[in-house]
């Protein structure tokens, strides 16, 4: 899942994986129902329709709203991140893993009081097959045997029968029939991809703004880029739901707000805001202030399992396609400077890798060995072997927060070298929408990962795989439009053995950035301070390190 780049300090995506949260002191995780939570964001989120959902701002939200078959929850006690059922009831797999049924539990139903069934999420799994639902999770397509189908907004396709490979025996069970083995398919049903969707009520790409509820909330209102408010979904049933404890009676989502003027707000914790917190992370001029005796207790820092980086897009400018001229711009970066751009060492740390260090399968870089300051004498031989003369190159970023701050820094650190490096600034609640479009996209994309679920399997491919569907085309978040290793990883996606899976992409991941198709960055560290009415508060690494609204409470209802 990608990361939320309009945020000065958080991340994107739903993913599973370990880290850490510390909650505030005193704070217990259960308590009343009933308050309004108020929840600042620097922007809009880019989709909440469930077929393309893949951010984790978003994510966040599209948790209270919708329901997918399977989903993580964040244990902060024990530190773990968990597979839960649920919409499923149960599922099983076939012994070579390409077979997954999944039974439905009784007495789900949507906000208007109908009955989920395992049509609805046939038909959102079907959605994603459609060109306009490009943005959303690619598991559904790339995953499922319906070759040449091309979603149900095409008159005729495919007969009239739909994605063939998903199979609906009955109205609790639904059956798909995968084009490879995938071992960790119930993981993989937790995208929102895997969400129902009554056929009745889709309003196509205007499903975005009011996607209907399968979990506990439903959009009261949504003003895009102002304002969205939930309130209860009364057809929710919590006997069924293992993951939400839906305390809050509504959300209110403010979209807009500059994070220095948040900051102070909450910080002074007025009236107004004791049950309010953000979206977007401590500012790094504001760190010294959470350590005041009226703050620190209402300090919540949490880590996550994303990954920043920055591709080099050989697709769209030739000078990308010379090697030796991305090892420069490798070796040139100053990725001590890009983390004080993203706030310094409290808030950011650098990388060398988009495989996060405590995931099975991480190795060191043993490539280039670059300090975290770069090397400016290696890439300035790297530019004079490249034959490279001054043409210019546009970096993409995300245009607000630290965002903006941090490909400055990179610019700068390029600059030194002698490279000409043009910043664009592109809205962050359409950023990573614009950067998949071929034509639209910049030579230098900013971006981030966050594995959907604890395997490689969600880093690889994702990151630097082909579009199954389309020959020749590199998957939607494969910014560098690279072609490396797509022969090794379509042998390894025949492969059964998890382990042999794990250590063949492993071992892939360390070839394929032998040719530099991109430089990793940062891990994002996050410091909120919230409310002083807000009880549980925890950062789910596994979504981003924001604050798990699922877990959030009010202490006192007024």
């Amino acid at each position: 899942m990608a990361i939320a780049v309009g945020f000065g300090l958080s991340l994107t995506a739903v993913a599973c994986g370990g880290g850490n949260s510390d909650t505030p002191s005193g704070q217990a995780s259960a308590g009343a129902k009933g308050g309004t939570v108020t929840v600042y964001s620097v922007t809009d989120v880019e989709h909440l329709d469930p077929a393309r959902n893949f951010v984790t701002d978003s994510g966040m939200i599209g948790k209270l709203i919708t329901r997918s078959l399977t989903d993580y929850r964040y244990d902060a006690k024990a530190k773990k991140i968990v597979l839960e059922k649920d919409l499923a009831e149960s599922y099983e797999s076939s012994p070579d893993f390409k077979t997954w049924t999944f039974k439905l539990k009784d007495g789900l139903k949507y906000e208007d009081g109908t009955p989920i069934v395992a049509a609805d999420i046939k038909y959102n799994a079907e959605r994603s097959f459609a060109a306009d639902m490009a943005e959303g999770a690619p598991y559904a397509h790339e995953y499922l045997d319906c070759k040449g189908y091309k979603g149900p907004y095409v008159a005729d396709n495919n007969g009239g029968k739909g994605c063939t490979a998903i199979e609906v025996p009955d109205e609790k069970t639904i059956v798909f029939k995968l084009n490879r083995p995938v071992a960790s398919f119930d993981g993989t049903a937790s995208m929102k991809v895997f969400s129902p969707v009554p056929k009745a009520k889709d309003t196509k790409t205007q499903y975005d703004n009011h996607p209907v509820a399968s979990g506990p909330y439903k959009i009261e209102s949504y003003t895009r880029k102002k304002q969205l408010v939930l309130v209860r979904n009364t057809n929710w049933d919590q006997k069924t739901d293992p993951l939400r404890d839906a305390r809050p009676d509504k959300f209110i989502f403010k979209f807009g707000d500059a994070e220095a003027t948040v900051d102070q707000r909450l910080i002074a914790n007025g009236a107004a805001d004791q049950s309010s917190l953000s979206f977007t992370g401590v500012q790094p001029e504001n760190i010294a202030k959470t350590n005041q005796a009226s703050v620190k207790d209402r300090v919540v820092e949490s880590t996550d399992i994303c990954r920043r980086y920055i591709a080099f897009n050989q697709q769209k400018n030739p000078l990308l396609k010379n090697q030796k001229m991305r090892e420069a711009l490798y070796y040139g970066l100053d990725r001590a400077s890009y983390r004080d751009g993203r706030g310094g060492e409290r808030l950011a740390k650098v990388v060398d890798s988009i495989i996060p260090q405590d995931m099975e399968g991480y190795k060191k870089d043993e490539t280039f060995k670059v300090p975290d300051q770069g090397d400016p004498a290696k890439a300035k031989q790297l530019l004079t072997e490249a034959g490279y003369k001054g043409e210019k190159l546009v970096l993409g970023t995300a245009d607000s927060g630290l965002a903006v701050k941090a490909a400055e820094a990179a610019q700068a650190s390029w600059k030194a070298i002698g490279v000409n490096v043009e910043i664009q600034k592109i809205p962050g609640d359409n950023y990573y929408s614009t950067q998949q479009q071929d034509s639209a996209a910049t030579d230098l994309i900013t971006a981030g990962w966050c594995y959907d679920w604890a395997s490689l399997t969600t880093i690889v491919p994702s990151v630097f795989g082909p579009d199954t569907t389309a020959p020749n085309k590199a998957a939607q978040n494969n910014y560098a439009r690279s072609q490396a290793g797509w022969d090794k990883m379509a042998e390894l996606s025949k492969e059964t053995d998890k382990t042999k899976i794990e250590s063949g992409l492993s071992d892939l991941y360390v070839e394929i950035m032998k040719t530099a198709p991109l430089v990793p960055t940062v891990q994002d560290l996050n410091v909120y301070v919230v409310g002083s009415n807000l009880d549980n508060v925890v950062g789910d690494p596994n979504t981003g390190g924001f604050p798990d609204l699922t877990q959030i409470g009010v202490k006192k209802v007024s």
